[in-house]
């Protein structure tokens, strides 16, 4: 009872800072609003005994959101004095248009898909071993292709921001 408790405040907690992630005018602000959505993860990996993938959320992403930081201030362009540039326009009416119907499609899903009830009040540990053999050996290739799309954003990215400079 205590562990179902701990878990739905945990789960309002991380709802709260994600939305403080989305709706937040500072780029700072967001920043650690997703370094604490992060952290309530990883207390929830702790919640299912899963202690690998807690440590893992916390030391990798937590990592990433400091890499983060340090990325979107180099890279976004602030208005003179601080103030951020206005991104709504004439498409706003198609996101919303867009967003509203993926959450439709979404919990329409999630409302017809038939769960499986709990098994047992005990969760199961998962050995790192077998973690480590499906990381390693089934999902090596896709881990690598993914992190080298992700540098050649990157770079991109910095490329594109150096010569607007040059401009």
């Amino acid at each position: 009872m205590a562990t179902e408790v701990l878990w739905w405040i945990f789960a309002v907690a991380i709802v709260g800072v994600s939305a403080g992630v989305v709706f937040s005018r500072s780029v700072i602000h967001s920043a650690i609003f997703l370094i604490l959505s992060m952290v309530g993860v990883g207390a929830m990996y702790l919640l299912l005994m899963v202690e690998f993938l807690a440590i893992v959320q916390l030391l990798i992403y937590g990592g990433a959101v400091t890499v983060l930081i340090l990325l979107a201030l180099m890279l976004t362009r602030m208005g003179a004095g601080g103030a951020a540039q206005k991104v709504d326009g004439p498409q706003m009416p198609f996101a919303l248009l867009a967003g509203g119907g993926i959450l439709a499609i979404l919990v329409g899903v999630a409302v017809s898909t038939s769960w499986p009830g709990d098994v047992d009040d005990q969760p199961t540990g998962i050995s790192i071993e077998l973690i480590s053999e499906k990381l390693f050996q089934d999902f090596g290739a896709p881990f690598v292709i993914a992190s080298a799309l992700l540098l050649v954003a990157l770079v991109g990215a910095i490329i594109l921001a150096r010569q607007e400079d040059a401009d």
